[in-house]
Formats: structure tokens, C-alpha cells, sequence
């Protein structure tokens, strides 16, 4: 609060400063009746500045009082109604131009009184001749041209870049652009004002200025002419040097308005980069730079419920099959491929159910997936579905790997060691342990999407997946809980333990099968 309030008098106060040297020092002293006291300018002075501070702090106490309790966090902007939450943000966005504005009203007003008031009086007063109106014209310009317009321009910047660290207050979630029929400086319009500001303000000023000096020249002697000209010289070089300067201030505010919205734009990026979704950009003014600082928190947020949508849609299918979905991909045209499916089917599922409660029950089932999960995406496969109490799991496809075999045969050792660990957990909770039976087999399928335009899955065909199924089946004739097909053992290339079994015919076959029991 101290520095907004500090502010809007100390700018003002610097402007004054830098005219009353101008008018004390710089301008011709000769214009000035010498028959006025001394004592009465430096005392009209002191009279006429305590009436514009004191019609200022009127002025900006009535305008602006309402929104600084909800700047400085002495009321939530949300404890208000909403018409009067419109309002105050629609002064908030008003707030440094309504200031500059007052400024600049008081400064024409300060013109008018050093300008013309004050040389009237002094004439009435002592009874000296009245100024020539082009000496007034020329104190009025300086005033509140020189001094209030460049003051109140370099007062609205300076407002504007303190002030949108409080804008957040009056805008909590941003959408500075709702707020309609408010004022609006473009990036464009600031660069435009500034430059003509700086171009036309001092014409009228040095053209009267010159004017003034060709004047006297041309009804004076050589001498007083000579001086006349040294006069002018630094008139125009203080005036130049003057506007320096506030080019100078200027373009450092600007730069700075424009500087500071990028930089917030640029961190957040960089925390994009980093996978920080949670960042985002304060939205400080209703400028472009405004409107892209929304446009980046929206992409933001958008970005972070697809993350969201992902991770959630992912617990449902592989991670495989949902970047294809998303990305658009997904054909009912399916590919022939060559791949290894493995089968894991629990048993005793039935007695499970009836000897435990349906929460209990489903809290083990849960804990068996997720450990068999693990061991087959451990090695790369991909688990197609789970049909009550039997896993569908494919190596292979749909991204190709030439050893899919091996990794099929490798997941389903890690799915015994899994189990062991799962069992010693169970019993410690006073559950029966788990056993389960995997049966592996590797060909040829059709992988695809498989379903109707509104929804699908994805899925193998083929007879290597019945085939698949099939010797999972076996594992309870022949009392294991891993058999491999002929196939799967012939396409292996690591070492592995492993007895045949006798041949057998299974349904859907008229051939006998030669399968394989894996020990380790």
C-alpha cells in the first residue's frame, strides 16, 4: 500500500520540480514585471500547490478508496456480491489510467492558475503592467503540457507496472476479458502514444517558445538581441535534454511491461518441459499479453486432463493399446503377426468365493492381477483382458519383438516367483494360498481392433490363441502350473529346465500336441 500511495505524489512532485526550474531559471527573467516582490511568486507557489494536493487526494480518495481494501488483501474479493465483484474489477483494470488521468486534469488545472491566474493577480495586486498573452500561452503549454502530460504518461506506467501485482486479487482465477466495456491498452497503442507523445508535446511548446524569442528580437537592439539568443539556446536545450530523459524512463517502463509478461510466460514453459503441470501464468493485465497468458493457462489445463485422462484409461487397457487409441489410430482391420500368448488361470477360484467375503475376495483377486501384471509387463508383454479369474496376456504384438518366446517364457517365472510371495502374505492374513496354472503357446494371429465403430477392443484371433488356451487347460490333467507347447520350446534360445510330457489331443484338434512342463 505505501508504495502505490508514495507513488502518485512523488512522480507528480518530480514533474513540478523539473518546471520550476524551467520557469525559475531557464525561462527569460526580463519577462517578469521586476516591479513584483520576490516573496510573492515562491508564496503563490506554496498557496496554489496546497489547492491541487488537496483537490488530488479529494480526487483519488473518492475514485480510487473502494478497490484498495480488496488490493491489500483486507477483503476477499469472493466475500462480495457478484455486481460489486464486477464493478471493483472493472475499476481495478481503470485503476493507473484513472490516476494518470486525474494527474493530467490537475497538472491543465495547475496551468491555468501559474498560467494566466497568477500574472493577473500580481498585475492587480502591484499595479504593474498585465503580461503580454503570449508569456501566458507559453506558461500554460509548459505547465501542463511539459509537466503534465509527460508527468502523467510516465505516472501511468509507472502505476501500471507496480499495480498488476495486485490485479491477482481482483482476478483469483484469471479471465481478465470477461470484464467488458473496460479500458484496454494494447501493446500496439502503447508504443504509438508514446512515440507521438514525445514527438507532438514539445511542438507546440518550442513553437511558442521560438515564436516569442523572433518576436522580441525583432523590437530589440543588438545587444538585448545577442542576449535573447543565448536565451533560447538553453531553453531548447533544456527542453531537449528534458525530453531525453523521459525517453529514456519511458522506454524502461515500456520495455518493462512488456518484458516482465514474457519472462512468466517463458517459466512456465520451462516447467511444462519438466512435466509440471501445476504451474501457470499470472494473468496481470487485458492486453495480447493478457489473452495469451489465458490461452497458455487453458492449454495448461487441458494438457493436464489429458494426463489425467491417460493415466485413468491406462488402468483399463496397456499403456501400448491406449497410446494408439488416443492418438487416433485404431482400425477394425486387423494384422496378421507372429506372437506368443500366454493363459493364467486360477484354481479353486469357486471355493474362494464361498469361503470369503465378496470384499476379501475381490481385495485377493485385485493383488494377484497386480502382481501378475507386473511380471508380464516386466518382460514387455502386454495383457489383453482379465475374464473372472483368468489372465490374456501377448508378447509380440502390438509393438514386434523376434524373442517374444523367450519373453513370455521368462514372465511366466516371474509370475511363479510373484505368486510364492503373494501366498506367504495371504497366509500370514489367515487366507489359503493361491495356485495357479500358465499355459504358452506361440503362431501366428490376427491382432486388431476388434468391436464396432462406438466401442472397441483390443483383442487377438486366431487358432494359436485357442491353441494358447487349450494347454492352460492341461496344466490341471498334468498337475503343473506351466506347460509350453512344442512350438514355444522350439523357438526358445536360452536355457531352461524343462521335462516333455506325453503327447496329448485336446479339443478343437486332430493332432496330438507335444507340450512341455517348465521346472526353472
Amino acid at each position: 500500500m505505501n508504495r502505490i500511495v508514495i507513488l502518485i505524489p512523488l512522480v507528480n512532485m518530480v514533474g513540478a520540480v523539473a518546471i520550476y526550474f524551467y520557469f525559475s531559471f531557464i525561462m527569460p527573467a526580463h519577462e517578469i514585471a521586476a516591479d513584483i516582490p520576490g516573496y510573492f511568486s515562491p508564496s503563490f507557489a506554496a498557496v496554489g500547490t496546497a489547492v491541487l494536493c488537496l483537490l488530488g487526494i479529494l480526487s483519488f480518495r473518492r475514485s480510487l478508496r473502494s478497490i484498495f481494501d480488496v488490493a491489500f488483501d483486507k477483503i476477499r474479493i469472493h466475500s462480495l456480491e457478484e455486481s460489486e465483484i464486477y464493478h471493483l474489477q472493472r475499476e481495478a483494470l481503470k485503476f493507473p489510467m484513472v490516476v494518470a488521468v486525474i494527474s493530467f486534469m490537475i497538472w491543465i488545472l495547475a496551468g491555468f492558475i501559474f498560467g494566466f491566474l497568477e500574472p493577473l493577480i500580481a498585475a492587480r495586486i502591484f499595479n504593474v503592467q498585465t503580461p503580454e498573452l503570449v508569456f501566458c500561452i507559453r506558461r500554460f503549454l509548459g505547465i501542463s503540457l511539459l509537466g503534465g502530460g509527460i508527468t502523467s504518461m510516465i505516472l501511468y506506467f509507472v502505476m501500471e507496472n507496480k499495480w498488476r501485482s495486485y490485479i491477482p486479487n481482483f482476478f483469483p482465477e484469471g479471465h481478465l476479458n470477461r470484464v467488458k466495456h473496460v479500458f484496454k491498452l494494447s501493446v500496439s497503442k502503447r508504443f504509438l502514444i508514446v512515440f507521438l507523445s514525445i514527438i507532438l508535446i514539445p511542438l507546440p511548446i518550442m513553437g511558442m517558445t521560438i515564436y516569442a524569442s523572433i518576436r522580441e528580437m525583432s523590437m530589440s537592439d543588438a545587444i538585448t538581441r545577442s542576449h535573447i539568443m543565448d536565451s533560447l539556446v538553453w531553453e531548447l536545450g533544456f527542453i531537449s535534454l528534458y525530453l531525453l530523459a523521459i525517453v529514456l524512463i519511458l522506454a524502461y517502463f515500456l520495455s518493462k511491461s512488456i518484458l516482465v509478461p514474457l519472462l512468466g510466460i517463458k517459466r512456465a514453459i520451462k516447467d511444462v518441459e519438466n512435466n509440471n503441470l501445476d504451474t501457470r501464468v499470472k494473468i496481470l493485465s487485458n492486453d495480447e499479453f493478457g489473452d495469451v497468458a489465458e490461452g497458455f493457462n487453458l492449454m495448461i489445463n487441458s494438457l493436464k486432463e489429458s494426463q489425467k485422462l491417460r493415466k485413468s484409461f491406462g488402468k483399463y487397457v496397456s499403456k501400448e493399446i491406449r497410446d494408439e487409441i488416443l492418438a487416433g489410430n485404431p482400425s477394425l482391420e486387423g494384422e496378421m503377426k507372429r506372437a506368443t500368448l500366454l493363459f493364467a488361470d486360477l484354481r479353486n477360484f469357486t471355493g474362494l468365493v464361498e469361503k470369503n467375503h465378496p470384499e476379501q475376495v475381490v481385495k485377493i483377486i485385485n493383488q494377484y492381477f497386480n502382481e501378475m501384471t507386473l511380471a508380464v509387463e516386466e518382460h514387455k508383454g502386454l495383457v489383453l483382458q482379465y475374464v473372472g479369474d483368468e489372465i490374456e496376456a501377448a508378447f509380440g504384438v502390438p509393438i514386434g519383438f523376434d524373442d517374444h518366446p523367450e519373453m513370455a517364457v521368462k514372465a511366466a517365472l516371474e509370475m511363479r516367483a510373484r505368486l510364492a510371495l503373494l501366498n506367504k502374505k495371504l497366509e500370514q492374513d489367515g487366507f489359503e494360498p493361491l495356485a495357479h496354472g500358465i499355459g504358452i503357446h506361440s503362431g501366428a494371429v490376427l491382432a486388431g481392433n476388434i468391436g464396432s465403430t462406438e466401442r472397441m477392443s483390443y483383442g487377438l484371433v486366431g487358432d494359436t490363441v485357442n491353441s494358447a488356451s487349450r494347454i492352460e487347460g492341461l496344466t490341471k490333467d498334468y498337475g503343473c502350473d506351466i506347460i509350453l507347447s512344442q512350438t514355444t520350446y522350439n523357438l526358445l534360445t536360452g536355457s531352461y529346465n524343462m521335462v516333455q510330457l506325453a503327447p496329448v489331443k485336446v479339443k478343437g484338434k486332430k493332432d496330438e500336441l507335444i507340450v512341455y512342463k517348465l521346472l526353472s
